[in-house]
């Protein structure tokens, strides 16, 4: 894992470029304590950067920017390749030669033989920049569903990127960077299931995000080209043995590194599944790690249960409302824009306890939930679902209705989820910006998600759904999650569930297969509870629904512990220049005197409102 950056010019190279450098890693030593390296072409108008956490090949020969034998091709890679030797082995049957144990050196190698789709043959999580003295150009991707961040920005000086907004606004003065705030991105964070601003938004009108899956070449400090190189190809899987493999190999492939590996351990199905299987190829006992509210949150004592079930070295932490109210702070600051999901917090909170036990590589059980369906609103959808069926014949009657509610159920398969939020934006923003700041929003969200649902078109609507929130909407609680609260605290998380081969078939099994059991969602996830059932305890198996520190809740922060705080937010609230603070102040009011409240949209207003003060 690592933190990386650099730039291209349109120019000669500037006086600046070594200072660019080293203010890229600055801002992002925390993803990378162990080494760093930076790296100027001879015109010095190409630079990147890197600082290193050290997984595989912990020699100095795995540091990055990292040369090819014939130094004609640089990369600097944030990233893990878990199919790195078999990669390495097709590699060296075709003639081509290594001279590190990295798995990262397999890109560099590989984009000699294959170019540009040396990305269809990496099974992993990664963001890359890769420079080509012959061909002069800058070759930038990440993994399919952008488990690992990209953010770039183009000037009249030249391209930049970096792993987080940070490192890129420290050097915007210099090298032109716009940073002035974007509304679009506030609107967007602000719709329904979004809890952050999507790509290719960021905060900054002048930056962007490189979207999940895409790649594009940069030539005299211009993007020439860009494109998605990867579709989403469901395969079918017909039976709970089927499933197994595949979780069995993600699970083995991630428990391989050059230092310990642990877990983080909910006493969830998903959690229990991996760290059992984990601890079945382990000769040593499995650490792991709990998070909640207190001894007595259910969370830790199913936690508590499992590990001493199999036998793991455990440990458990609590919520200190103070001490993560910091945290939070923090986690902003990093991040660098504004987010809002609590579990960000607790798995920092973990991450930060997790080094200091001597742990660099945790898995986590992330994706499970959003690729099986177990959450008890998919019980809902579900619902929906089939009434939507039952609606398809009317769309050949009124196919071009305007009706708020008709409109989702008699849009095109591809095109529902877009609709919806379009008309969840039509209602929301004129309700808290200023008319003029409504009038010139961007349906971001909406757009992508409908350039996204034409590659998977599905005829059930929660397949549509499912699809499009692992990419666009729901990606704080897995890519996110996965990424910002380790890295802060120089930890890698791997998540087996967002395996590209776990996606794939998840995205084959139909969701009535899912889909199952009692409203409080013990029957949820149905074909992966038969894929792994000999793997967790029955007294875990059927337990109802729990999340991961679930048992801290945003109504209950606010109102309780960060109460002065949000009060501090509300009662002068930011951008009033684009807000309408007085409806938002009012919001917040009634919500406390009533204990009723919009609570994901008030706790998305606090998250703009603390990030914006800092």
């Amino acid at each position: 894992m690592c933190g990386i950056g650099g730039f291209q010019l349109t120019g000669a190279g500037s006086i600046n470029s070594d200072e660019w450098l080293m203010a890229m890693q600055k801002a992002q030593q925390h993803r990378g304590p162990d080494d760093c390296g930076t790296w100027n072409s001879v015109d010095r108008r190409t630079g990147l950067c890197q600082t290193r956490l050290a997984i595989v090949d912990l020699s100095s020969s795995g540091s990055q920017p990292m040369h090819s034998k014939n130094t004609k091709v640089t990369i600097t890679c944030n990233g893990e390749i878990y199919n790195w030797r078999s990669i390495r082995a097709e590699l060296e049957g075709l003639g081509r030669e290594f001279h590190t144990s990295s798995d990262i050196e397999v890109i560099l190698v590989g984009y000699q033989e294959w170019g540009h789709d040396v990305v269809h043959h990496l099974r992993g999580m990664y963001a890359f920049a890769i420079w080509d003295t012959d061909q002069k150009t800058l070759f930038c991707a990440c993994d399919n569903i952008g488990k690992k961040p990209f953010v770039y920005a183009e000037t009249n000086s030249g391209f930049y990127f970096a792993s987080e907004l940070p490192a890129l606004k420290a050097i915007s003065r210099s090298s032109e960077i716009d940073v002035s705030i974007n509304p679009s991105a506030f609107a967007n964070m602000l719709l329904h299931n979004l809890r952050h601003i999507p790509a290719p938004l960021t905060v900054y009108k002048g930056i962007q995000k490189l979207r999940p899956g895409h790649a594009m070449i940069v030539k005299n400090g211009k993007v020439q080209r860009m494109w998605r190189h990867w579709n989403p190809t469901p395969t079918k899987t017909s039976s709970p043995k089927q499933l197994r493999e595949v979780i069995e190999d993600a699970v083995a492939i991630r428990s391989v590194a050059d230092v310990p590996v642990g877990a983080f351990l909910s006493g969830g199905v998903d959690s229990t599944a991996i760290v059992n299987l984990m601890q079945q190829h382990s000769s040593e006992p499995i650490h792991t790690y709990a998070f909640g509210a207190n001894k007595e949150d259910e969370d830790l004592v199913r936690a508590r249960f499992v590990a001493k079930k199999l036998g793991t070295l455990h440990k458990e932490f609590y919520f200190d409302p103070e001490t993560q109210f910091e945290d939070f702070k923090k986690i902003l600051n990093v991040y660098g824009e504004p987010i809002m999901l609590l579990p960000l917090i607790h798995g920092y909170q973990l991450s930060k306890e997790v080094y200091c036990d001597g742990i660099k590589v945790v898995l986590n059980g992330n994706g499970a939930d959003e690729l099986f369906y177990g959450y008890t609103g998919h019980i809902h959808t579900a619902c929906v679902t089939r009434i939507m069926r039952l609606f398809g014949w009317l769309r050949n009657v009124s196919p071009n209705t305007s009706h708020p509610d008709l409109s989702v159920f008699l849009a095109e398969p591809g095109r529902r989820k877009s609709v919806f939020y379009k008309r969840k934006a039509q209602r929301l923003w004129p309700s808290i910006f200023k008319p003029t700041v409504v009038d010139s929003l961007v349906h971001t969200a909406s757009n992508e998600m409908e350039s996204w649902g034409e590659l998977f078109p599905n005829k059930y609507f929660i397949d549509e759904s499912n699809y499009l929130s692992l990419i666009i909407d729901n990606s704080p609680s897995l890519t996110i999650a996965s990424d910002l609260p380790g890295m802060m605290a120089s930890v890698e998380m791997r998540s087996p569930f967002l395996d590209q081969e776990i996606i794939s078939a998840a995205m084959g099994v139909h969701f009535s297969q899912k889909v199952r059991g009692p409203k409080d969602g013990s029957g949820l996830k149905h074909i992966l509870r038969l894929a792994v059932g000999d793997l967790v305890p029955k007294e875990v198996m059927h337990a109802p629904k729990r999340g991961f520190g679930m048992g801290v809740q945003e109504r209950d922060v606010l109102l309780g512990p960060w109460k002065k705080h949000a009060d501090d937010v509300f009662n002068d609230y930011p951008h009033s220049n684009l807000f309408d603070v007085s409806t938002i102040r009012e919001m917040w009011i009634n919500a406390k005197e009533n204990k009723l409240g919009k609570w994901d949209l008030l706790a998305k207003l606090f998250a703009i409102g603390i990030w914006n003060s800092q």
